[in-house]
């Protein structure tokens, strides 16, 4: 045997190697096309080595499993911060929607009630409701600058607010219906019986209407025009109950105002009516 070929050296060259192991190769490669029995001892090989293979591949599949896990829960919660940012932009829209769509209902309920005979009312905007501890007074952005004056009724689409207690250049004060300064002529619109409301503990109260007048539960109380504050027409409050008080010719009554009061937000300034004085005789000349 030449000095190439030995095997009795103690280490085999690169060359040999190469020659022994392309040898082994072409003879495996013919058993395995012609012996069934190869095949079989491949497959035992290979169900053998399966649990390494799995022991192996299981690293890779955890990375690309906790890769895919925290890619989803990521998308997840961006997705999450988009929509609850995209449904608080919605709620809050649709909100303003309903305000704006509440506040332009009241403007065209407003010039409607201008253009019905009002037609130098002010119209202005309610900047403070009056629910603060200050009498129940209302201030609205409205003042002297605007020609409004002290003692102007105040009305909204509904009906009587109250009136205009003191005006400064751009603000005014206003005292509500139910304020106890307050006495408003009025006349049931159904029947045209005059009568007085009066304000008081945030009430409104119809002292002396005589029992021998007709007055039901759901009439409307009007102003009646008698003085030169109220113009005439305008809706003040709602009979909720009428009883007849005993030993007395006068109506128990429980009246609800017409107005929102306290709610409006836009409100009409009717400036006082002139009284005509009366004019003098003239006496003739002789």
């Amino acid at each position: 045997m030449s000095d190439s070929l030995s095997f009795t050296k103690s280490g085999i060259s690169s060359t040999n190697k190469f020659i022994l192991l392309s040898l082994v190769s072409v003879a495996l490669l013919v058993l395995d096309s012609r012996y069934a029995a190869v095949q079989t001892a491949k497959r035992y090989i290979a169900t053998a080595l399966y649990p390494l293979q799995w022991v192996a591949n299981q690293p890779m599949e955890w990375y690309e499993y906790g890769s895919a896990l925290m890619h989803s829960q990521n998308y997840l919660l961006s997705e999450n911060q988009r929509l609850t940012k995209e449904n608080m932009q919605l709620k809050i829209q649709t909100r303003q929607a309903e305000v704006q769509l509440r506040e332009l209902a009241d403007v065209k309920a407003l010039l409607t009630l201008k253009q019905q005979g009002l037609s130098e009312a002010v119209a202005a905007e309610v900047i403070s409701n009056g629910k603060e501890p200050i009498g129940g007074r209302m201030i609205i952005n409205k003042g002297s600058t605007h020609n409004i004056r002290e003692g102007d009724a105040v009305v909204d689409d509904a009906g009587l607010i109250g009136q205009v207690l003191q005006v400064h250049p751009l603000t005014a004060e206003i005292s509500p219906i139910t304020d106890s300064s307050l006495t408003i002529p009025v006349m049931v619109a159904r029947t045209g019986v005059r009568s007085l409301v009066y304000g008081g503990s945030g009430e409104l109260t119809l002292r002396y209407f005589p029992t021998d007048a007709d007055l039901q539960p759901n009439d409307l109380l009007v102003t009646s025009g008698l003085d030169s504050i109220y113009p005439a027409g305008i809706p003040v409050a709602r009979v909720q109950h009428t009883s007849r008080n005993a030993g007395t010719p006068f109506y128990r009554t429980k009246l609800e105002s017409m107005a929102a009061l306290h709610r409006s937000k836009i409100v009409l300034v009717v400036p006082q009516q002139k009284v005509q004085a009366a004019s003098e005789p003239t006496t003739a000349t002789p």
